[in-house]
């Protein structure tokens, strides 16, 4: 945006160098760019932020000066005119022999018009034409010039229409049929849609609103009377429209960024004061003004203890107040502080923080001192759920799993878990038809392109269910667990207990404790399977199972929620000193019936022989005909240990006798 300076003192007397005026712009946020000279003097190239429609203008720059310092930038008479609203004439008079109806009040709040008959024609005086050009503007004709001085000066955008080709001198406001072709004054043939806001008369489009008028109704030499627009739009209508035709003009540039409703009046004022001056011609009385719904500005509560704090200095209520009546805010004084409402022409003065940014600005940036933040910081850490997958990918790694990452979506599996998926209702292949309820399928995807290695694969990720989603983790592993080694004839498979291990370990570096139960999960076979931990289960994979997806029989697989590992028992990992005095072993074998879970036995042990029992090992499994129907023989190493001194042979055959006790009760017959 181009402000002349020359033109700029019209509204503030100063002695301020072009230079000085800019740096006193910047620090008030409006930053200065560049100067140039020109034929009137230097020119001030500003940049604004999209939030300061009211600064697109000459006076709204002079009213920013005004209020940073009045002694320095002293309002001139023309500033108190316009700011009084440059009255002229009989307003409150209605017009005659024109209308105007508003379809939508939502996107055109305000609309008004006057009328001027018999209208000059030919060139504006100098002083109009360099500015414009300084101002970074063609001249054209006088009524054209001056509508762009005006919206220059005051930041609001005029249109001017051939009374004569307005069809019963009406004014519609509404928006476009959709496909309606509208010309403009480029001569562009334009598309419009649905949402685009019109300016027609009784029977046509004459002009897109906020945007460019219509070529039919275009002021040109036989133009006798003009009825000219002055009014308020929808910022955001405005700019759906330039960026569906893709046309950018000065008037869209400022509307879109919002555009005073109190001043529409003002600037056909203006115009018409322009006009005398240039050509003697008068208004005809009256204006038209639709305005059904003025809005009031809402009171915002701003505390001194606020607009310190945030300023990080120290600012007088007095300043404070003098700074915000200075921008042209209503104030109502408070005990802890000033009740402020914005004026018309800052919209976006809403929140307490915005009327404290203004303090700022205004009281200078300058004055407020450069410390350094204070307070502390909190410490950052990984939440209980990264910190989970971490640890899991960690433990995996370590045993020496590979990482795979399957894709979320998927087809149809025999090893979902989810026995209605969720399908997606315009899926881009059959391949990709839903959402993964499992990582298994995306496991076995990976194995069975891999068929005749040895596979450990593991996956963390997300699935997802009908009303709920979690993280999870997977394993699939098939093929020795480790390489050949001449103290074995061939290496052993991955089974159900390698798996077992594996979770386990897990579990440990989680520092969680896991129990095991029978599971029934139809994808595993159903004898070599158990579930754990909510929703966990691992085991072998079934034989339909690995021969519908093409990959190892005997392949062993687990699948858990991250969420239930949270939820296992925690191990006390306090610090214990080693022992210095020696442990003693004793076994124990009995046949007991195979329906009853090692995981029963174990604990059974763990619970009578107490605190002494240092680890619990099973050794033998012995089946034979000789044996009970339906049963094996087990037989268990104990370890006892005494913190505090040498167990006895006495004390360590007590503990074993308190255990036997135990495993009888489960139906245990000891040999």
């Amino acid at each position: 945006m181009r402000i002349p300076v020359d033109w700029l003192k019209d509204f503030v007397q100063t002695d301020a160098t072009a230079q000085q005026i800019g740096e006193t712009l910047t620090m008030l946020g409006i930053e200065l760019d560049a100067i140039h000279d020109s034929e009137i003097g230097s020119v001030l190239h500003l940049k604004t932020t999209p939030n300061r429609g009211d600064c697109l203008s000459v006076y709204g720059i002079a009213r920013e000066l005004a209020a940073k310092d009045v002694h320095a930038f002293s309002p001139t008479p023309l500033m108190k005119q316009t700011a009084a609203g440059l009255p002229l004439g009989d307003e409150q008079t209605a017009l005659t022999g024109a209308a105007v109806s508003t379809k939508e009040p939502e996107l055109c709040p305000r609309y008004a018009a006057r009328v001027f008959e018999n209208v000059p024609h030919g060139a504006s005086s100098q002083t109009i034409q360099k500015r414009l050009i300084a101002a970074g503007m063609r001249p054209i004709d006088l009524i054209v010039d001056l509508t762009n001085y005006v919206m220059l000066e005051l930041g609001q955008p005029l249109h001017a229409f051939d009374k004569q080709q307005l069809h019963d001198s009406t004014i519609i406001v509404k928006r476009a049929q959709k496909g309606l072709q509208f010309t403009t004054l480029d001569g562009v043939k334009r598309m419009l849609n649905e949402h685009a806001l019109m300016i027609c008369d009784a029977q046509k489009p004459v002009a897109i609103a906020g945007v460019m008028g219509g070529l039919d109704s275009e002021v040109g030499p036989s133009t006798r009377s003009i009825l000219l627009e002055s009014a308020h739009f929808d910022p955001i209508s405005i700019r759906r429209t330039r960026k569906a035709l893709n046309l950018n003009t000065e008037a869209s540039y400022r509307f879109e960024r919002f555009v005073d409703p109190e001043g529409v009046v003002r600037a056909l004022n203006r115009f018409a004061m322009l006009l005398k001056q240039e050509s003697g011609n008068d208004p005809m009385q009256g204006i038209l003004d639709q305005y059904p719904n003025r809005k009031t500005p809402k009171p915002v509560a701003v505390r001194e203890s606020r607009w310190n704090a945030i300023l990080g200095t120290a600012v007088p209520k007095a300043a404070a107040a003098s700074i915000l009546q200075s921008l042209g805010c209503e104030l109502k004084e408070l005990e802890h502080g000033l009740e402020a409402s914005a004026p018309s022409w800052r919209s976006d003065l809403n929140r307490e923080d915005d009327f404290v940014e203004e303090i700022g600005r205004v009281w200078g940036y300058e004055k407020i001192p450069s410390q350094l933040p204070g307070g502390a910081a909190t410490a950052g850490r990984l939440s209980e759920t990264v910190r989970s997958k971490n640890a899991v990918r960690s433990s995996m790694l370590r045993l020496g799993f590979t990482e795979i990452l399957s894709h979320t979506l998927g087809s149809v599996s025999k090893l979902d878990r989810a026995s209605d998926p969720l399908v997606l209702r315009n899926p881009g292949s059959p391949e990709m038809s839903q959402l993964r309820s499992s990582l298994l399928p995306g496991l076995a995807s990976a194995a069975a392109k891999n068929r005749g290695r040895a596979l450990f694969l593991f996956e963390v990720g997300r699935v997802f269910f009908e009303n709920s989603e979690q993280d999870s983790a997977a394993f699939l592993c098939a093929g020795p667990i480790c390489v050949e080694h001449w103290g074995f004839k061939k290496p052993p498979d991955a089974d159900f207990f390698f798996a077992k291990g594996v979770l386990i370990r897990i579990a440990s570096v989680l520092g969680k404790q896991i129990q095991f139960r029978p599971s029934n999960d139809a994808r595993f076979h159903p004898s070599r399977q158990a579930a754990f931990a909510g929703g966990g289960v691992f085991g072998q994979l079934s034989n339909e199972v690995c021969e519908a997806l093409d990959i190892p029989r005997a392949a062993v697989a687990c699948e858990f929620a991250l969420d239930d590992f949270a939820s296992l028992a925690s191990v006390d990992r306090a610090y214990k000193p080693l022992i210095p005095y020696p442990s003693i072993r004793r076994d124990v074998a009995f046949v007991i019936q195979k329906t009853v879970p090692y995981s029963t036995i174990q604990n059974a042990v763990r619970e009578a022989a107490g605190s002494l029992l240092e680890t619990v090992r099973l050794f033998d499994v012995y089946e034979s005909a000789n044996l009970p129907e339906n049963s094996h023989s087990l037989a268990i190493a104990m370890v006892f240990r005494h913190s505090e001194k040498t167990l006895t042979d006495e004390e360590a055959n007590a503990q074993r006798d308190k255990v036997t006790q135990a495993l009888i009760r489960l139906g245990a017959q000891i040999r």
